[in-house]
């Protein structure tokens, strides 16, 4: 990988593991327990991710991370691929919107105010707008 980016790796841990310990000792009282679970949540978040990612640098060398890269834009270009993926999104998409369904549904039988079941049918209608946004700006640009 680019050995230049060590150092934002190793300052993203640095950053994170700062933010770890705040959370848990400095920012501590009754008042602060959210902002303190939040510091200490994003700081191993971006402790480990910086970790790994310095490890990952220094363990990959040139030659190998060229011959991913160009392996990665084989895949990325692949005509068999691009299809898998948008059958995958259309499935994945269906099901959500019957799980939304089937909630509301729920919902509405357990005697959930109002409000709560409104803000999920706009996630619905959301998405019906996308749809046919998204499929006129497609048809148009195919």
């Amino acid at each position: 990988m680019n050995r230049n980016k060590i150092w934002l790796y190793a300052a993203a841990a640095v950053f994170g593991a700062v933010a770890m310990v705040v959370g848990g000792f400095v920012v501590t009282g009754e008042d602060y327990r959210m902002i303190s679970g939040l510091l200490i949540g994003l700081g191993a978040a971006v402790f480990g991710l910086g970790t790994a990612n310095g490890i990952g640098s220094l363990s990959i060398s040139k030659a190998q991370f060229a011959e991913m890269s160009r392996r990665k834009q084989i895949e990325m270009a692949d005509e068999r691929n691009s299809r898998i993926k948008d059958k995958v999104g259309a499935a994945l998409n269906k099901i959500v919107i019957y799980a939304l369904c089937c909630l509301l549904v729920i919902l509405g039988f357990m005697g959930t105010p109002v409000i709560v079941i409104v803000m999920i049918t706009s996630i619905l209608l959301l998405e019906l707008v996308l749809a046919i946004t998204l499929t006129s700006y497609y048809s148009r640009r195919m």
